[in-house]
């Protein structure tokens, strides 16, 4: 999503489609289609794991959706910002700064989301106390 969001920006804004005046519309649009993509892949791999672990883990499947969703739309969002900022602040090439600072976000606030937000949803439909033994460490 990010490499297609940052692909797209990069043309338009090399077609002059896309330009000081006219960036937050194309933002907006951008993060409206991050939006759906992430609830199209969540919705997918959240009906996948509601039927992990042999029954049907609403928990689990909640967890995967809102992490799947929001690593997606960070995708997104950080996809269509960097070539935007990089271009129109910076004024440097967007195509060669861009990667390397969309990679860092994304898998930060993916892991983020993945781990800590994951726990989260979990811990509110716990207790899980009798399952897990004290000195369990994974």
């Amino acid at each position: 999503v990010g490499l297609q969001a940052s692909t797209l920006t990069t043309r338009a804004i090399s077609h002059s489609q896309v330009c000081v005046e006219n960036y937050a519309v194309w933002l907006k649009k951008e993060v409206v289609a991050a939006m759906y993509l992430g609830c199209a892949l969540g919705g997918v791999s959240s009906s996948i794991a509601l039927g992990m672990g042999g029954g049907w883990s609403v928990p689990f499947a909640l967890s995967i959706f809102t992490a799947q969703w929001i690593g997606v739309v960070t995708a997104g969002v950080t996809g269509t910002l960097a070539p935007l900022l990089f271009t129109f602040i910076f004024e440097r090439d967007s195509g060669k700064w861009g990667g390397p600072l969309e990679t860092a976000v994304q898998d930060v606030v993916g892991s983020f989301a993945m781990i800590v937000v994951t726990y989260w949803i979990m811990s509110l439909f716990g207790p899980y106390d009798d399952d897990i033994e004290l000195d369990d460490m994974c």
